[in-house]
């Protein structure tokens, strides 16, 4: 059996793929900081897939949380085959008005605590293990909307290609994910005329289902010459 963790994996995209890697036989470590709720549906979701998984809370945009979920990830698995950077931070804020604190926060959620797991779990890694951190279209193509996210998310991509020889020794391979616009509850808020708006800019003419990423982040996960690769999964976006 392999095992495999998804940070931010009981809503939206962390929810798909943890889903996916238990119907592929995985044992999957999922995460979640704050949303009970969340996490009640989550284990239900699951549940319906395999009982192969263990659901724990712990604020990935913190050290402190970082360290608590990979203590518990080491104590219960003899090694760890797949790691997924899911957890994500945004903040919409105006430009003007944007603090020292909440730019922070999203770099610390989105960049700097993605470093720290990676390096936390380096040595828990299985030889031929795969990571996959969760990037962003936004990380490719600028916007004004959350500056503090794209730019992240850029950040997020090139740690991810900056780990490649990091890695390389242990035969891990790892490459980011760059969903476009998915059918997430981050996406509700959408007024229907704006997200026709944002179809019409994707050649497909539509957003994502989470399990369309899913089953794309699966076969990353599991392609053994794919490595250090930024891969755009968004329908074409800017192509229409």
């Amino acid at each position: 059996m392999k095992y495999a963790l998804v940070t931010g994996s009981t809503a939206g995209i962390g929810l798909a793929i943890a889903k996916k890697l238990l119907e592929e036989g995985c044992f999957v470590f999922a995460n979640f900081a704050h949303n009970e709720q969340n996490a009640r549906m989550a284990a239900e979701f699951f549940a319906s897939a395999s009982d192969n998984y263990r659901i724990i809370r712990a604020d990935m945009s913190a050290l402190e949380g970082v360290n608590a979920l990979c203590d518990s990830v080491i104590a219960q698995c003899p090694r760890l085959d797949f790691l997924v950077l899911n957890s994500y931070a945004t903040d919409k804020t105006d430009f003007r008005f944007v603090t020292p604190e909440k730019w922070q926060h999203v770099m610390d959620c989105n960049v700097n605590m993605p470093f720290f797991t990676m390096q936390r779990l380096y040595d828990h890694m299985s030889e031929d293990g795969s990571v996959a951190c969760i990037g962003a279209m936004m990380g490719i193509h600028p916007h004004a909307i959350s500056i503090s996210y794209g730019v992240s998310k850029a950040a997020l991509h090139m740690l991810c290609q900056s780990m490649v020889k990091v890695y390389a020794q242990k035969r891990v391979r790892i490459n980011a994910i760059c969903p476009g616009f998915v059918e997430t509850p981050a996406q509700l808020d959408k007024a229907p005329d704006h997200r026709k708006r944002i179809e019409n800019r994707i050649a497909l003419r539509r957003f994502a289902q989470p399990e369309e990423i899913a089953n794309f982040c699966y076969s990353v996960l599991t392609n053994t010459y794919m490595n250090g690769a930024v891969i755009p999964v968004s329908g074409g976006y800017d192509m229409a």
